[in-house]
């Protein structure tokens, strides 16, 4: 098999143009890793493990595994495929094989998802690891996510405190997750004795559209014919998600005594610090990426994402902006021309800051939450934006309505909620605000986090007795 068209010791992508045209499905897996080394090529009624496993759905894709619904055809019961790029397949099966041992001595399951079984296969990109799971639900990536989509206070405080239980297990039997972010932090589902047509019936069909390349030429078989549409639970008109949250993917944990020597592969936003800056990950990095989800999963934005936040060296700049300046041992760091730490001083230069500041306080302060009956009237008509389409502007159907809430069908006098761009600060403005009360327990909590010495930071055990969690009485 040939070399993976991305640099196999650091995965960093490569200056080249796209082979493929993206189909317009929303979020979807990097179709350029439909390549030797990449994704393995799925079609739905695909079989897999001789026949077992036949794929009706899919659930999602990550940067290194998409995940598939199927049937398991001796069991009879519904499993998540998740299928790994042939690169990281032998890495991650020995990772994940020891971890998963050193959870499974735990009297509970902290990650809330049950491994079934797993079993390899080869493909046109390689040898596949493929682990067979409990289905899961939506991620709050997707139910908490600026104006798609946000959680009920209520229920943002219990998924965070569920995260942090989870989190808690690890470190107790001396493991880091090393990728929590809001992707890994899922509700589980009550799908019962549901069969195939059930399903459909819930969701609809697949939706699928043409994998077409940019020179017109077909694609290989390293390729698939079309690209799935991920499944939307909010699509139902009938609630399966429950009220309970599990966190997955220990493809990045390690244990405590033995972090990596390479900087972890977590999305930018969520990295902590001192990881920026080229120091170990420990259990307080797992705590800062969690507090990244909180603030998350209660605003529907991260503290620190921002279209320009795209390396580390541009972390450190908004972190700077929101907390304050950097230890002095730290300001020191080059940073090379691609925003990695690096010793090399003919490759960095130190960091340029961003001018003005964004403190922790007011974020939190400012943020907004549904107003009732979707409505705000302040007596002023404002100039139509016909920019959404008419199902945006729609709530979610009636049986979510305690679980999340939909901003773009809130309607501020004659305008809907439609994100940010021009006249939308004006907007958000007007929409009601956290009450203080709370507010004042978050900027407490967010405030023992969001600290640069990882020794000042709260521990996961020590974040469960912080009363903003217990704002709506007992949790488990």
């Amino acid at each position: 098999m040939s070399d993976p068209w991305w640099d196999e010791e650091e995965d960093d992508y490569l200056s080249i143009s796209p082979r493929f045209i993206l189909p317009n499905l929303g979020d979807t897996e990097d179709i350029e890793k439909y390549a030797p080394g990449g994704f393995h090529p799925v079609h739905l009624g695909d079989d897999f493990d001789n026949g077992r496993y036949v794929v009706m759905h899919k659930l999602g894709a990550g940067g290194f595994a998409t995940v598939w619904l199927a049937r398991d055809k001796i069991e009879g019961m519904w499993v998540a495929l998740k299928i790994i790029v042939a690169q990281h397949s032998a890495s991650i099966n020995g990772k994940t094989s020891l971890n998963l041992q050193a959870i499974s001595r735990l009297s509970t399951q902290p990650t809330g998802t049950t491994e079934l079984r797993r079993f390899h296969f080869k493909g046109p990109n390689g040898t596949h690891l493929c682990l067979v799971l409990s289905v899961l639900g939506p991620s709050m990536s997707r139910l908490s996510s600026g104006f798609t989509s946000r959680l009920k206070p209520w229920l943002s405080r219990r998924a965070s405190y569920l995260a942090t239980k989870a989190v808690a297990a690890m470190h107790s039997q001396g493991l880091c997750h090393g990728d929590i972010t809001t992707a890994n932090i899922l509700f589980t589902l009550d799908i019962g004795d549901f069969d195939e047509d059930c399903m459909y019936r819930l969701f609809g069909p697949p939706v699928t559209k043409p994998l077409e390349t940019e020179s017109g030429e077909p694609a290989g078989p390293e390729a698939p014919r079309y690209i799935v549409k991920a499944l939307d639970f909010l699509s139902s008109a009938s609630n399966i998600i429950t009220n309970n949250v599990a966190l997955i993917d220990l493809d990045q944990s390690f244990p405590i005594s033995s972090p990596p020597e390479k900087m972890l592969g977590i999305t930018v936003e969520f990295l902590a610090p001192e990881v920026a800056v080229g120091l170990p990950a420990s259990p307080a990095s797992d705590v800062w990426a969690l507090g990244c989800c909180i603030f998350r999963l209660r605003s529907g934005e991260g503290p620190f994402s921002n279209y320009e936040v795209t390396s580390p060296a541009d972390l450190m700049k908004i972190i700077h902006q929101t907390i304050g300046t950097m230890p002095i041992e730290w300001q020191d760091t080059l940073w090379d021309y691609y925003g990695q730490p690096t010793k090399d001083p003919k490759r960095g230069r130190p960091l340029s800051k961003w001018p003005g500041e964004r403190p922790l306080k007011d974020l939190v302060h400012h943020i907004w939450d549904q107003p009732e009956g979707n409505i705000v009237q302040t007596g002023t008509t404002r100039p139509g934006r016909p920019i959404l389409r008419e199902d945006q502007k729609k709530p979610f159907p009636p049986c979510f309505s305690n679980m999340v809430w939909k901003p773009t069908a809130v309607r501020v006098d004659n305008v809907n909620l439609y994100g940010y761009n021009k006249g939308s600060e004006e907007l958000l403005e007007a929409m009601p605000k956290i009450a203080e009360l709370e507010a004042t327990l978050l900027y407490d909590l967010l405030s023992k986090i969001f600290v640069y010495d990882p020794a000042q930071r709260l521990t996961a055990k020590e974040m469960l007795d912080h009363p903003w969690f217990h704002l709506d009485g007992q949790l488990d």
